[in-house]
C-alpha cells in the first residue's frame, strides 16, 4: 500500500467519522429499530416456515433478557425474544428517538436527578422481581398475564428507564458530538 493510498483512506475514514457525528441521530435511531424490531422477526420467521433463522435471532437475544415466557409477548403462537420490560426499553427508546429526531432544537438536557429518579421504579420493580423468583417469597401475585399488575409495572418502568436515557443523554450527544468534528467550533 502505497502512502498516497493509506492517506486517501485516512481521509475517507476521516469524512466517515465527520459524518456520524454530525447526523449521530440517524445511525442510531436505525440500529436502536433494529435492535427493538428484530425480537419480533423471529416467532414470524419461524410461523412462516423458517425455524432455523427465528430460533438464531431468539438465540441472539438470550444473553441480553431472560426471555421468560410468561414475562413475554407471542406472535403466531411463537414467543418474541425479549420480555415485556425489554420490549417497552427498548421500543420507547426507539420511538423516542425518533420523536427527539423533531425536538431535538427545543429540548435541553435532563438532569442526572431526574434520569436517576425515572430510573428508580424499574430498579425498585425489577429488584424485586429479581429477589421474590430467586427466594420464591410469592411477593408479586396476580400474575405475569398481559393486562396484569406485573404487566402494566413491566411496561410503565420500561418506557420510564427509555425516556431517563433519551432526556438525560440525547440532548448531550446532539450537543457533543458534532463539537467533534475536525474544523468545526
Amino acid at each position: 500500500m502505497t502512502i498516497e493510498t493509506q492517506h486517501q483512506n485516512l481521509a475517507a475514514i476521516d469524512r466517515a467519522v465527520s459524518w456520524i457525528f454530525r447526523h449521530w441521530l440517524l445511525p442510531l435511531n436505525a440500529l436502536v429499530g433494529m435492535y427493538a424490531c428484530l425480537p419480533w422477526v423471529s416467532p414470524l420467521l419461524k410461523a412462516s416456515g423458517h425455524p432455523l433463522l427465528g430460533e438464531i435471532i431468539f438465540r441472539i437475544y438470550t444473553p441480553l433478557c431472560h426471555q421468560r415466557p410468561e414475562r413475554s409477548f407471542f406472535v403466531c403462537g411463537h414467543q418474541v425474544a425479549f420480555c415485556h420490560r425489554c420490549t417497552a426499553f427498548y421500543g420507547g427508546i426507539f420511538l423516542a428517538g425518533l420523536g427527539f429526531s423533531a425536538l431535538r432544537h427545543r429540548l435541553r438536557p435532563a438532569s442526572l436527578r431526574l434520569g436517576g429518579l425515572l430510573l428508580l421504579p424499574m430498579l425498585l420493580d425489577g429488584g424485586s422481581h429479581i429477589i421474590n423468583d430467586a427466594l420464591n417469597l410469592g411477593w408479586r401475585g396476580g400474575g405475569d398475564d398481559i393486562g396484569s399488575l406485573n404487566f402494566w409495572l413491566r411496561m410503565i418502568t420500561g418506557v420510564l428507564a427509555a425516556l431517563a436515557v433519551l432526556l438525560v443523554v440525547y440532548p448531550r450527544l446532539d450537543h457533543e458530538l458534532p463539537l467533534q468534528v475536525v474544523g468545526r467550533p
